[in-house]
């Protein structure tokens, strides 16, 4: 599993990716982050592999450059930082991107190509955090539009943010000259239709996975589906639960991808199983914690219940299972 994320600022957001990925049972999980949060992700556990893959001083410095050297040099630093990442998109089964990402306009140009060339790969993205703010912003409105490989995973002001930001009325559509007369129900279809076959894994109470694909044939009719996740999660909103999750969804979404039969024509089915299971295994993990630490639970100890909690959840008629 890969994770693309981590600033000068925010260290503990792609650690609790990666190490959620790893908890599930992932083998192996690289970050890739800023030269200076490398050091602190690197301290917090032996088991990961951190790249870093930039600098925050240098993207600041290029950015206040003036003058033809100017895009020169923003542009050499962009294309080494998308360089270092690509260059293991072969050993990668998924990769996650915006955990602690931040939003240096350097960094979105750069992780727009990386984005891009994972998508001419195939290689399976799940979308997080400040990545999905990066897609609200009119240059990176549509690099994902129709890519079938992807799961968002937005909380309800996320998911709105792209809602709105996106231009939400399909190709060739004359039924609606302006998004903006959209009503506040039809607009989150019209949304849905742009991003037809990507996964959108809506965080809330109950976390609502869903999609909408056209089916094949002589007469193709639109169908949306939907998959609800209903577990009771821990009554404490401790900050990292949501990267954990994106960590969690990776592995799932991996897993999904390595058992996928090359012939299967529609795999949302499977793939929509997959979220959901994540989802069901955070919440549970999440309550386990709450229940033994109550208002002093954190993000690590939702890590901790994680695998416990997995094979609770899939050896559970096995025999000579003890915990």
């Amino acid at each position: 599993i890969g994770v693309l994320g981590g600033s000068e600022r925010y260290t503990g957001a792609p650690y609790y990716a990666a190490m959620a990925s790893l908890k599930v049972g992932a083998d192996l999980a690289f970050v890739f982050c800023a030269q200076e949060a490398a050091i602190p992700i690197k301290g917090y556990s032996p088991e990961l592999m951190v790249a870093p893959v930039y600098s925050v001083a240098e993207f600041k410095a290029a950015s206040r450059m003036k003058g033809p050297e100017a895009e020169t040099e923003q542009n050499r630093l962009i294309d080494k930082m998308v360089k270092e990442v690509s260059a293991l998109f072969d050993r990668m089964h998924v990769l996650v991107i915006g955990p602690g990402l931040g939003r240096h306009p350097l960094v979105f140009k750069a992780t727009a190509k990386i984005m891009a060339g994972a998508r001419k790969k195939g290689l399976p993205l799940v979308i997080d955090a400040d990545a999905l703010y990066m897609l609200t912003l009119d240059p990176y409105n549509d690099i994902l539009s129709g890519y079938k490989e992807v799961v968002f995973t937005p909380n309800a002001p996320e998911y709105m943010n792209l809602v709105d930001s996106m231009d939400t009325i399909p190709p060739g559509d004359e039924s609606t000259d302006k998004t903006d007369s959209l009503t506040d129900s039809e607009r989150p279809e019209r949304f849905e239709l742009v991003m037809e076959g990507a996964i959108m894994v809506r965080k809330g109470h109950h976390d609502v996975i869903s999609t909408v694909i056209t089916s094949k044939g002589k007469d193709p009719a639109i169908e949306r589906k939907q998959l609800v996740c209903e577990e009771e999660g821990g009554l404490k909103r401790s900050g990292g639960l949501g990267d954990i999750l994106a960590g969690t969804i990776a592995t799932f979404v991996a897993w999904n991808r390595l058992l996928r039969s090359d012939n299967e024509e529609d795999p949302s089915d499977d793939l929509m199983l997959s979220c959901w299971s994540a989802c069901c295994a955070a919440k549970r993990a999440t309550k386990a914690a709450f229940k033994k630490k109550r208002r002093a639970m954190t993000a690590p100890d939702v890590l901790e219940e994680i695998g416990k909690t997995i094979d609770e959840m899939t050896l559970k008629n096995e025999k000579n299972v003890h915990w």
